[in-house]
């Protein structure tokens, strides 16, 4: 059975201990961590994790793009992302997520130069995470949030250049409704480089607030084998798609979309 975690940008909560709190009442089994390194003390929410018996799943920095995407540079996106590596390395999160690294191609001259930055990138942060014992995973987000990297296909043609098996690729429900044409047949063609599945559905909230068919999902993942993590991200489909909650109320039904769609998914585990 898949552990369940959230994605923590979701919740609109900034405190670390008071996040991982939410996390733990709602359920889960651990967080995708998705606040920005730099303001945060990676030990402190490695002990407040361990202190409520919740895991670490991932570094995922949600606001990752340059400040300044004409200034962007390979030298800049290195960095930022070393710096996550080494919080990961701290908190100790087995993985860092490149959900973001293609915002840092948008000031190339074209789009071999935006494919060469990548790819050379990812070959650097590789074996650095690899020296720290850390591993990459590259999400697939659709065309209306990331310059590049939008397919399945994609994802594998850009890791095939980087030239390493390590590396592996996170999936989202909400992200495949938009850009691929037959998501079970991703999933099952992504097999065991599949490191992590993202629930949202079509309308960004919880199953079966939109269209999307996550019995069929459910079961490709199965057919795969799929033991990884399985993390929550859903918004409230009128915040759609990236504002969390701005009342108590809006945090009441967020918090009831996250139970339900935890329970719909942990039944479904049952059934096959």
């Amino acid at each position: 059975m898949n552990l369940l975690g959230i994605c923590t940008w979701t919740l609109g909560i900034d405190e670390p201990e008071a996040m991982i709190s939410k996390a733990r009442e709602l359920g889960l089994d651990g967080i995708q961590f998705c606040g920005t390194p730099s303001q945060y003390d990676a030990h402190e929410l490695r002990a407040l994790a361990h202190a409520q018996g919740m895991q670490i799943f991932a570094i995922d920095p949600f606001d990752c793009a340059p400040e300044d995407p004409t200034q962007a540079t390979a030298e800049g996106a290195i960095a930022f992302y070393r710096q996550a590596i080494d919080f990961a390395r701290d908190a100790g999160a087995p993985w860092v997520t490149l959900q973001g690294l293609s915002a840092w191609t948008q000031n190339c001259e074209n789009e071999n130069a935006a494919w060469e930055r990548l790819v050379s990138c990812i070959r650097t942060l590789e074996t650095y995470a690899t020296s720290q014992d850390i591993r990459l995973v590259y999400e697939v987000v659709n065309r209306y949030e990331v310059p590049m990297i939008r397919t399945f296909d994609e994802c594998m043609r850009l890791l095939s250049d980087v030239g390493s098996s390590r590396i592996g690729i996170l999936l989202d429900s909400f992200h495949m409704n938009i850009d691929e044409t037959d998501p079970c047949a991703v999933i099952r063609r992504c097999g065991s480089r599949l490191a992590s599945y993202h629930i949202s559905d079509s309308n960004r909230g919880g199953i079966g607030s939109g269209h999307i068919d996550y019995l069929a999902q459910h079961r490709a993942l199965q057919d795969i084998g799929f033991d990884g993590p399985v993390m929550v991200e859903i918004v409230l489909p009128h915040l759609t798609p990236t504002k969390t909650p701005r009342n108590s109320d809006e945090r009441s039904r967020l918090d009831e979309e996250i139970r339900r769609s935890v329970r719909i998914w942990r039944a479904m585990n049952g059934k096959h």
